[in-house]
């Protein structure tokens, strides 16, 4: 196939054409692309960690925990599940803490934070034997200064302890998301 000079000073007028256009589509590629990126590290393998055991400590609570994973210390945040707060110490902490009381249809903050100390009551009454951790290792570090991992925690009776909290009233369905071990997509 032969090009002429003509088609080549075409196909030049053309790109001349096109390039703001291209430049003005620069950001959305970036954008997808790093879209792209968090999807697939989002969407990391899930480790199945058993004989797991809750590390008992003033920093847990129902959905927020630190556990000995055969010997690592990990804290881990659930999934899909958001307990109401059991300690409001700042103006953030007391919005949200207030968010979530009206959410749950409590009187006031205290009768929230007694919900909240519920929610850790039965995390722990369920914890008491060796579980099930399925993490990633994502990053749910939040407001917290702690390292936190999202992660699915399945009981010794193989009750999701997200699906339980949500199931007695003491946590609601939110928060970030992710394929269940089963495979289940939270959309």
């Amino acid at each position: 196939m032969v090009i002429t000079i003509h088609e080549i000073r075409s196909r030049q007028q053309d790109r001349k054409r096109s390039g703001p256009f291209r430049r003005q589509g620069q950001p959305i590629l970036i954008s997808v692309f790093c879209l792209i990126l968090c999807l697939s590290a989002s969407a990391a393998e899930l480790e199945r960690l058993t004989n797991v055991t809750l590390i008992n400590g003033a920093g847990n609570d129902g959905d927020s925990f630190q556990v000995d994973a055969n010997g690592k210390r990990l804290w881990l945040r659930l999934y899909f599940v958001d307990c109401p707060e059991m300690h409001a110490r700042t103006e953030i902490d007391m919005r949200r803490l207030r968010e979530q009381t009206r959410y749950f249809g409590l009187v006031d903050a205290d009768t929230g934070i007694a919900h909240g100390e519920k929610a850790r009551a039965m995390t722990e009454r369920l914890l008491a034997v060796p579980f099930t951790v399925h993490t990633s290792y994502a990053s749910a570090m939040g407001r917290s200064s702690k390292k936190r991992n999202y992660a699915f925690v399945t009981t010794a009776d193989g009750v999701d302890l997200g699906t339980a909290l949500v199931a007695a009233g003491l946590a609601r369905a939110k928060g970030v998301g992710r394929k269940t071990p089963s495979g289940v997509s939270p959309r």
